[in-house]
């Protein structure tokens, strides 16, 4: 009995060292596996990522006011715009890339003009991997005054890269690419104010992503998707905008021709030699001399002619009483030898 219980005392033990061993060997097992991903996951973070850059993104918001609300969310334009326009979106959300592709140039526009104050409101919601870690990257970049920048870049790798678009690597590369400090984006990344904005936005009463408020009022969409259209846009900020408000209207078309004719001619006149434009001053002072000449000489020729008309009534007047004399005389001379004979007569 005292062997058969020896025997089974040393089978326990054998058992025991081998579960010892095998729990080693899976631990060892464990930690090769861990440091082989950790080396290959070094590996490839430092590898060179490719994070397009789209051109003239500068160039793009050339005179346009930036600036950020209260909430630290980005904005465009004046102000003291008559419009405000909100945009609640995710840098990993399909349709707000689908709405930033269609509408976002015609928004500029409106911002440039002074029309709209445009303020972009970041959410987190939408399929694409890492939608909080774009929308840290691009509002740590408006810290270095660049979140505009960032924000065309991040809507351009969603469709160029899917679902790898915001690894973390490319997101460096991006702002690296951007001219941006790297060291100084990676220490507001997860800082206390970026995280508050980030926490404001999630407090937004919206039921979805894309959301475009005009002066607060939400644009409902009659296409499928929720999206609205650029033309539903347009026309909710130009029905908002006061009627006292911008350029005034431009002016019918015959009065454009003729005004840019008037000033074509004004072209060439300036454009003509001193020479010519002295000739044609004195052709003109000769031409209304003439005029002048004519003026004055009509009233003469109709006075003279009624001067004319009045000396033959008057020869008229003479030439009667010419004849009338005449006939008197006349007269006379034929009475006057009857006169003689009488007095003859008498005499004798």
């Amino acid at each position: 009995m005292a062997k058969k219980a020896s025997r089974t005392r040393e089978a326990r033990q054998r058992r025991q060292r081998q579960r010892r061993q095998n729990r080693w060997m899976i631990l060892l097992l464990a930690i090769v596996i861990v440091a082989v991903v950790a080396v290959a996951m070094v590996v490839v973070s430092n590898q060179p990522v490719e994070a397009y850059i789209p051109p003239d993104l500068t160039e793009r918001y050339d005179n346009i006011s930036r600036s950020f609300s209260v909430e630290g969310y980005p904005q465009l334009g004046d102000l003291n715009a008559p419009v405000t326009l909100d945009e609640y979106a995710s840098f990993a959300c399909p349709g707000c890339e689908a709405l930033h592709s269609d509408s976002f140039d015609a928004i500029l526009d409106r911002v440039r003009g002074g029309q709209i104050l445009f303020t972009y409101v970041p959410m987190q919601t939408g399929s694409i991997p890492n939608a909080q870690g774009a929308a840290r990257a691009a509002l740590c970049a408006g810290r270095q005054g660049m979140f505009w920048e960032m924000h065309d870049v991040l809507f351009d790798w969603q469709s160029r890269y899917a679902n790898t678009a915001y690894s973390q690597n490319r997101l460096l590369a991006g702002a690296e690419g951007l001219g941006l400090n790297t060291s100084t984006l990676t220490n507001c990344f997860n800082s206390a104010a970026i995280s508050g904005t980030l926490s404001s936005a999630m407090t937004e009463d919206v039921t979805g992503t894309p959301t475009v408020q005009v002066n607060g009022v939400t644009i409902t969409a009659e296409r499928a998707g929720g999206v609205p259209s650029t033309a539903e846009i347009v026309k909710a900020i130009d029905d908002a905008t006061p009627n006292d408000w911008g350029l005034p209207d431009e002016p019918p078309g015959d009065v454009v021709e003729e005004t840019e004719a008037l000033s074509d001619q004004e072209a060439d006149s300036e454009s003509q030699p001193q020479s010519q434009v002295a000739a044609g001053e004195e052709e003109s002072a000769s031409l209304a001399g003439a005029e002048q000449s004519a003026a004055d000489d009509e009233p003469t020729a109709v006075a003279e002619e009624d001067v004319s008309e009045e000396a033959a009534e008057e020869d008229d007047e003479d030439m009667k009483d010419a004849d009338a004399v005449a006939a008197v005389e006349a007269a006379a001379t034929d009475q006057e030898p009857e006169s003689e004979e009488a007095t003859e007569a008498s005499e004798g």
